[in-house]
């Protein structure tokens, strides 16, 4: 018989106490690769002139590591899903700290490229693990909360690392702040090893030594088994989601200091820094209500339709992602291309807009998990791997879309793949219980 989760005792062999104790160290590792990521644009010229390039040439390397980010998850995830999950917690917050050391102590501009794009490998597998070790723990409609909490690290990041990026490079090198960053792994990969217990119900690895009654087993690992998720439309659908955000966050932070600085002609790395606390704030204030706000909304319908409906959890996503987070999108970058509402403005837009994204992720990450249960870590590894393609690709050419058309028709066509993604969302919302159906049928 499958027991409700409610009635599962799985979902009870952790205390509330523990469980909120592995979400503060899940909240702490993913904190670490967008930290990576943010904290040193304000020091791009610094290193630029270091290693005899141009901005453009690091602003790439940034875009390279979202490329890996999005291959980490292909990768990490199945292992996760192989060997458990506490395994490649440890693994993985000990490669970060590892290469994020190297980038420190990089001589060129190759050794920047490689060893960055290693620290993106393993610091993005904490989002689909700790994806994985939420839905382990967690029954569906406590896991928005949950999820919340967690992203409220990776918002950390984006909210104060480049301002203490910008801090660090006005008054040191900008090789302090790889080197900070190198800590903090050091010391996730402590808290992961002192406190962090396997959650995975039984891993493949487990399963094959009981069925064979051998420990040492051959178990077979496919990297490319994520991208079979796309086969099913509502994670695919969910993807898209995910896409139209992150290419939105790309374009709209990677270039602050290229637009901000001439605009309000700033001469320091700190000032321009400062710039990123408005989205950094709206992400955080976000993360910790967006997934309040999702579980409320499946709570709601759970008494109207005596049923738990995974889409459900998405119609909470109508304001933020329909209406909020392209509005201000518009408004920041016209603002910024008119010279039109002086410094208070466009900082009111980027606060909106990244309070209004990071109240569509919870439910996202959540939806992933609650369509497809089946699929285990592989439903949030694949919505990792496609939003981070889109990560890629904004941060890769916003400089270029800024240089020709300017930041406020940027912004439109931001605004437009916004809605695109928004869509999607109606669609799963109106249509999403019949193709999971459909898909369960024809398994």
């Amino acid at each position: 018989m499958i027991l409700a989760p409610e009635e599962d005792p799985f979902y009870q062999r952790f205390s509330p106490a523990r469980k909120r104790l592995f979400v503060c160290i899940v909240a702490l590792s993913v904190f670490l690769s967008p930290s990576s990521s943010m904290a040193f644009l304000p020091a791009t010229s610094d290193i630029s002139k270091q290693f005899k390039t141009t901005e453009t040439v690091i602003i790439v390397s940034n875009a390279c590591y979202y490329l890996v980010m999005a291959i980490s998850p292909c990768i990490m995830s199945p292992l996760g899903d192989l060997y458990g999950r506490r395994p490649m917690y440890l693994l993985c917050s000990g490669g970060f700290t590892l290469f994020t050391a190297l980038v420190a102590v990089s001589q060129n501009i190759v050794m920047f490229f490689v060893f960055r794009s290693l620290t993106a490998l393993f610091g993005t597998a904490f989002f689909s693990l700790g994806g994985a070790i939420v839905g382990d723990i967690y029954i569906p409609q406590e896991r928005g909360n949950a999820m919340g909490w967690t992203l409220s690290g990776s918002q950390l990041g984006p909210a104060f690392a480049p301002v203490v990026g910008g801090f660090i490079v006005t008054y040191t090198s900008w090789r302090v702040i790889f080197g900070l960053l190198a800590g903090l792994g050091a010391i996730t990969f402590v808290l992961s090893f002192l406190f962090l217990q396997e959650t995975i119900r039984i891993s493949k690895l487990n399963a094959l030594r009981s069925e064979t009654g051998r420990r040492f087993v051959f178990v077979r690992f496919n990297p490319f088994r994520v991208f079979t998720a796309f086969k099913f439309l509502n994670l695919l659908l969910s993807g898209v989601m995910s896409m139209s955000l992150i290419y939105n966050m790309c374009t709209l932070t990677t270039p602050i200091p290229s637009v901000v600085n001439p605009r309000f002609h700033l001469t320091s790395p700190l000032y321009s820094g400062l710039f990123y606390l408005a989205p950094g704030m709206g992400y955080l204030t976000g993360s910790l209500y967006g997934g309040k706000w999702a579980d409320r909304y499946v709570r709601k319908y759970m008494v109207t339709r005596g049923e738990r409906v995974p889409e459900d959890r998405l119609r909470s996503t109508y304001a933020s992602f329909g209406f909020v987070l392209p509005v201000s999108v518009l408004i920041y970058g016209w603002s910024i291309e008119k010279e039109k509402g002086g410094v208070a403005l466009p900082v009111l837009a980027l606060f909106f807009s990244g309070t209004a994204q990071t109240f569509c992720f919870p439910s996202i990450n959540a939806y992933s998990v609650d369509c497809l249960p089946h699929l285990g870590g592989d439903a949030i590894a694949s919505n990792y791997f496609i939003r981070y393609i889109a990560g890629a690709i904004g941060t890769g050419t916003c400089l270029l879309q800024i240089h020709n058309i300017g930041v406020g028709w940027s912004n439109t066509i931001s605004c437009f793949v916004l809605l695109v993604g928004f869509a999607n969302c109606l669609i799963l919302i109106q249509y999403g219980g019949r193709l999971r159906e459909r898909t369960i049928a024809v398994e």
